[in-house]
């Protein structure tokens, strides 16, 4: 699960909800200062949104000097005054401990009265503490139920993580037309991990051909734009013929690809091809090397596979298999 940093949040809200015009205006081309001072202006004068904006300024040092207790104090008034927005935003503070020690439970109840008061954000992150039992007891129905009113908001990581319950029927029925409709949306807003479980959602039926050619052309795409875990399942369903035409180098290639990007996976499944000889003929040598950099992930089943392949291997071999891991260990890159 992936969530927005607070930097961005918190400015988007401010940039939105501001209303006085010289100080948004002010916001949006970056003068902070000057935003700060129109902000304050109207703060003084009652203008809850405008206290809330200030806050944000606080908060994040922009314009004025950073200051924890004064942007909590603005956010207070804010809120006093049924400012959603200053809600969630006091949750962020709790839970993040920004000027003070995290306070899971505080956050839980600013997150509370923020999501009743219609703040999406609050929504998402009140679905979340309740998925975690964090600053409130866990209850999957409750995070369900958040995660929809978020989701249907527009939050795409709401869509995504609702997708998620009613796939595995958290909290509620398991629903997958539901969850795939979901994650179509949370795809048209590029949530990063969407387009890949509508993928494996297909490939759930592997005896629907239209439903795996579907799953084929969309780690195909991801594949291509690098996506490591695309490209581990690609490389398998090429591998194999599952769903796809059977090609065992293409397969190879896209497992490489992706161990080279250190997908544990990705290496442990080519470290056992070359051990098997499975679309290729037997290499211990790589086996050994492939399987290694997948067992440094505290992975057991490669930890495994590498110590029967090292039982087959003459000293010579050794030595070899071993340099060989050296040498892709420092090609190893970070996506």
């Amino acid at each position: 699960m992936r969530v927005g940093l607070l930097t961005a949040t918190l400015l988007a809200l401010a940039a939105m909800a501001a209303t006085a015009e010289d100080g948004s205006a002010a916001f949006r081309r970056g003068d902070y200062a000057a935003a700060a001072a129109a902000f304050a202006s109207r703060a003084a004068d009652g203008d809850a949104v405008a206290a809330n904006n200030l806050g944000v300024l606080y908060l994040k040092g922009h314009g004025v000097t950073q200051d924890h207790a004064r942007a909590r104090g603005l956010f207070e008034d804010a809120a006093a005054q049924q400012i959603a927005g200053a809600m969630f935003n006091l949750g962020m503070m709790n839970l993040r401990g920004y000027g003070q020690a995290v306070d899971a439970e505080a956050a839980a109840e600013w997150f509370g009265r923020g999501a009743r008061a219609g703040d999406a954000q609050a929504q998402f992150f009140l679905a979340l503490l309740y998925t975690r039992g964090e600053g409130i007891t866990r209850d999957m129905a409750a995070a369900r139920s958040w995660f929809e009113a978020a989701a249907r908001a527009g939050v795409a990581a709401a869509q995504f993580n609702l997708a998620m319950l009613m796939l595995r029927g958290d909290g509620g029925a398991a629903d997958e037309t539901a969850a795939l409709a979901w994650l179509e949306q949370a795809a048209v807003q590029q949530h990063p991990e969407a387009r890949l479980h509508i993928a494996r959602v297909h490939l759930a039926h592997p005896d629907d051909p239209d439903r795996l050619a579907r799953a084929a052309a969309l780690l195909r795409e991801l594949a291509d734009a690098g996506d490591a875990q695309a490209q581990t399942q690609l490389g398998i369903m090429k591998t194999f013929g599952h769903g796809v035409e059977t090609d065992p180098e293409e397969g190879r290639f896209w497992l490489r690809q992706a161990a080279l990007q250190g997908q544990d996976e990705a290496q442990l499944n080519l470290g056992t091809l070359h051990a098997r000889g499975i679309g290729t003929p037997a290499d211990l040598v790589q086996a050994y090397a492939w399987l290694t950099l997948a067992a440094e992930h505290d992975n057991p089943t490669a930890r495994g596979a590498r110590d029967d392949v090292a039982a087959r291997l003459d000293a010579e071999q050794t030595a070899a298999a071993r340099a060989l891991s050296t040498q892709l260990r420092e090609q190893l890159v970070t996506p």
